[in-house]
């Protein structure tokens, strides 16, 4: 029988199962689901923070006494007013209550939280280093270690000035004549000059929080593209399970029936693959993307028809298959890249062909 002939009627073999026209039909739909349902948010860069005795109708008086001397009572007011003023990559928002920080990271409206203790700086002054802030943070969170960076140096701002005070009165070689020599204001403005000029060393994460967005999405989308080359791969997979359970006779033990058994669910699969890509809206450009599936498809009708040789028989091949899929949703980045987390298990990645795929992407 000729190829083109054989080739007619495993094709028609397959379309004539309802299950493979529902499956092959149902995934353009799904995938128009699920992309409406996983809308992409985009939010601003935020955190949240507790300051005892410091509440947002406060900050108004804070500013207008700006320019009163701090003291270690007052720094925290001072603190206050830092943070709610800072203008960079992301904001500070001040908080009424303890439980409306944990409230705000637990709902994604911040990217942490800070809870000051009441006697921070006298604390800090005293050489009390601990349980002083309590930072709440998802363990999604990217940005915490740099807002860290800014809190903290926010803190030491005024801490600094304050140690410098009270090393002037209490330590110094001159503190007996301190109030005679030093006034607290004109400490303040040489500190302020010195701790912002060119001459010392500071750093400021430069930018608006218009300019730098957190872009959120729900589960549903990001890895669609991941089950979709997986899918790919089990239809030739599957394929190959057709042409075990033909060759059991031998007039279709050959290797027209093994490649048209093996490629026909591949060539049904890839134009619905496409249709996925483009519904969810994470098309690279229709060029690439054609180019790509079909390289794609190429190998994992290589591969399947290569370990249809290696594996005589079909109760082996059967068994070994959903391991084999299993292994491909876990090593490669189909939902996580697992190697991010256990660097020691990247080579294993190399054994899955989604991997490959997907890292064009």
């Amino acid at each position: 029988m000729r190829f083109p002939r054989l080739f007619y009627m495993l094709f028609k073999q397959y379309i004539r199962k309802p299950e493979c026209l529902l499956l092959l039909l149902s995934l353009p739909v799904l995938t128009i689901l699920f992309s409406h349902v996983a809308k992409t948010e985009e939010q601003p860069i935020q955190a949240v923070c507790y300051i005892p005795s410091v509440t947002r109708e406060d900050l108004d008086d804070i500013a207008a006494d700006s320019n009163t001397t701090l003291q270690a009572s007052t720094a925290l007011e001072s603190l206050a007013h830092k943070l709610s003023m800072y203008d960079g990559l992301y904001t500070f928002l001040l908080c009424a209550s303890e439980q409306e920080v944990y409230d705000a990271v637990a709902a994604n409206r911040a990217e942490c939280g800070y809870i000051f203790s009441e006697t921070l700086y006298e604390e800090l002054l005293s050489g009390n280093l601990k349980g002083l802030v309590t930072t709440v943070a998802s363990p999604s969170t990217t940005m915490l270690p740099v807002i860290n960076e800014t809190v903290y140096s926010l803190v030491f701002e005024d801490l600094a000035l304050l140690s410098l005070e009270r090393y002037l009165e209490e330590d110094s070689v001159v503190s007996a004549e301190y109030d005679i020599l030093y006034d607290n204001a004109e400490i303040e403005e040489l500190y302020q000059k010195y701790m912002l000029g060119d001459s010392t060393f500071h750093f400021e994460y430069d930018g608006s929080p218009e300019d730098y967005r957190l872009t959120t999405s729900t589960v549903l989308l990001s890895p669609i593209r991941g089950l979709l080359s997986v899918l790919l791969l089990l239809s030739a997979l599957t394929g190959a399970i057709s042409y075990y359970r033909l060759a059991e006779n031998p007039i279709f033990d050959t290797w027209k029936v093994r490649i048209g058994c093996i490629s026909i669910p591949v060539l049904c699969t890839i134009p619905v693959m496409l249709l996925c890509i483009y519904f969810a809206g994470l098309g690279a450009g229709i060029g690439k993307e054609i180019c790509f599936l079909i390289l794609y498809a190429t190998v994992c009708v290589l591969t399947t028809i290569f370990l249809t040789i290696l594996i005589k028989k079909r109760v082996i091949f059967t068994s070994l298959l959903p391991l084999y899929i299993l292994a491909c949703l876990v090593f490669t980045p189909v939902f996580i890249d697992i190697s991010v987390f256990l660097p020691a298990l990247k080579p294993l990645s190399y054994l899955f062909l989604p991997y490959y795929y997907l890292k064009f992407f």
